[in-house]
């Protein structure tokens, strides 16, 4: 079965389509990514789409998930500024933003055929991000199992298949959540993943939070990106307006 990664365009997800890439061949994934109303969204979808042509030709689509008629954030709503301050990274936070890509994942998976729907949280979104820990990945998984159509390894009743401590074993899921970073610092996966394929993959990412050709250099995002290649003594490839 087909494997789809959720690629934003950004670092992290652009590992996660490498590794996949290398483990399933181009030919059994699928690239998705969400126009929620983010304000890099231009960006960081081009940049996706060049990077899946780039590798393969992979397809990719899009679907749209209008979390900015809600609000909140920073990143979806233009009359709050994009902080510098990496003490206030919460203001940056979309409010339910991993579940709802799920669960919209989850139905996208189901109608074409995937199997597994791979997720790039890493060990640096825990302080910040409560939806990209272990646990809400395991909840979200039951979820899942739960609202499917039709069940293909799980039964009907989904509480036939819980154990007595809660859990749903992974061999009653049809559908199954891959974090493969989730335990790897951003500096321990750009180590690992130039070791392995080379500082060009991160020509095609973009994960600038204010949306401009350029990458600030400034925001949350851009910082935590050059922090990880100062530590390996690397330059980044993109071109930042500082």
């Amino acid at each position: 079965m087909k494997k789809l990664v959720l690629f934003s365009g950004g670092t992290d997800s652009a590992a996660v389509m490498l590794d996949y890439i290398e483990k399933y061949g181009t030919e059994n994934i699928v690239s998705l990514g969400f126009n929620y109303g983010q304000r890099h969204f231009l960006q960081e979808n081009g940049a996706a789409i060049k990077f899946c042509e780039h590798y393969g030709n992979i397809p990719r689509s899009v679907l749209s998930v209008p979390i900015d008629q809600i609000g909140g954030c920073s990143l979806i709503d233009d009359s709050i500024p994009i902080t510098t301050d990496m003490n206030q990274q919460r203001s940056t936070v979309v409010p339910q933003r991993n579940a709802l890509f799920l669960l919209f994942a989850a139905a996208f998976a189901e109608v074409n055929g995937c199997d597994v729907i791979a997720h790039g949280a890493c060990a640096e979104d825990y302080s910040a991000y409560r939806d990209c820990r272990d646990i809400f990945f395991e909840l979200i998984q039951q979820t899942i199992q739960a609202g499917r159509i039709q069940p293909l390894k799980g039964s009907e009743d989904i509480l036939d298949d819980i154990t007595m401590h809660g859990e749903l074993p992974v061999d009653k899921l049809d559908i199954k959540i891959d974090t493969p970073l989730i335990n790897e610092k951003k500096e321990e996966t750009l180590k690992r993943i130039v070791a392995k394929y080379g500082i060009e993959p991160y020509k095609y990412t973009y994960t600038c939070y204010n949306g401009k050709e350029l990458s600030c250099g400034k925001c949350p995002s851009c910082v935590e990106r050059l922090n990880a290649f100062h530590v390996n003594g690397l330059v980044d490839p993109i071109a930042y307006n500082l």
